[in-house]
């Protein structure tokens, strides 16, 4: 049996709830052609875990994961969802312009494997859009500190949330504040030294603490600086260790930095707890 990575968060912030659209986001994803992996349907249930009254449980969710674990599909399993099923408008912000131009890129091939006939689909580099029929708006943009990237959305999405600054914030704060059940999702990995957001680290440690009101978390990392070489850790701390991700990958990345710089990046939330 082959062995794979741990499918729970280590750390999470998840508040209650009886009734969740992530059952229905995962069957969507899965009848376009590609399995969701059981982590990734978990998140998706908390994710989109809705009250007596059909409102986000969570207004706003954050999760970290480590690269090459496939945290980017949920958003894209998420953003399907929201299009075909629910025709929202959708804000999906990148720091770079290369990373939200692959994000169109892997919904539209998925709305396309569905069968979903697209009344538009905008390819200008920096400027993608999807729009379907019944209504539902995907922009993909990259997020400057300059000014606001448009408004009236019923979800914004930050991905790359590690670079997320409070200039970014400012200039996105008003993006959903016209939606009857808006959504902010923030995904990323565990911030470095010289990663340039604040608002990803604050965010959960508010989580953290309970001062974040309507908000979840959900993290895989350990609590302690670890050995890099620890494989136990690695399964711990890699949800899709043993499906898409390999030993063998995790041995390069480690292999191709110094000692002491592959601990520090291995251990980035213990430094924070």
């Amino acid at each position: 049996m082959t062995k794979i990575g741990n499918q729970l968060p280590t750390i999470s912030v998840v508040l209650p709830y009886e009734k969740s659209y992530g059952d229905e986001s995962v069957q969507l994803y899965n009848m376009s052609g590609n399995v969701c992996q059981e982590w990734q349907a978990l998140m998706l249930n908390d994710i989109m875990a809705v009250n007596d009254e059909g409102l986000w449980v969570h207004t706003k969710f954050g999760y970290s994961v480590p690269r090459r674990n496939g945290k980017t599909e949920i958003l894209t399993q998420r953003e399907m969802w929201g299009l075909v099923a629910n025709g929202e408008h959708i804000l999906h912000t990148a720091h770079l312009t290369d990373t939200a131009h692959i994000a169109w890129e892997r919904l539209k091939n998925r709305l396309e494997a569905l069968g979903i006939k697209l009344k538009s689909s905008y390819k200008a580099y920096g400027k993608e859009r999807i729009e379907l029929n019944n209504g539902g708006v995907i922009d993909f943009r990259t997020r400057t500190s300059s000014g606001a990237l448009g408004s009236g959305y019923d979800l914004l999405v930050i991905d790359e949330a590690q670079e997320y600054t409070k200039a970014h914030q400012t200039a996105l704060n008003y993006v959903t504040s016209s939606s009857k059940n808006p959504q902010t999702i923030m995904c990323g990995t565990p911030p470095t030294a010289v990663s340039s957001g604040d608002v990803f680290r604050d965010y959960r440690d508010k989580c953290l603490t309970g001062e974040q009101i309507n908000g979840g978390w959900a993290d895989w990392s350990v609590d302690h600086k670890t050995n890099v070489k620890d494989k136990d850790a690695w399964y711990l701390c890699n949800p899709s260790l043993g499906t898409i991700l390999t030993e063998r990958i995790i041995q390069d990345e480690i292999n191709g930095d110094d000692n002491r710089r592959s601990e520090e990046r291995f251990s980035r939330n213990a430094e924070t707890d």
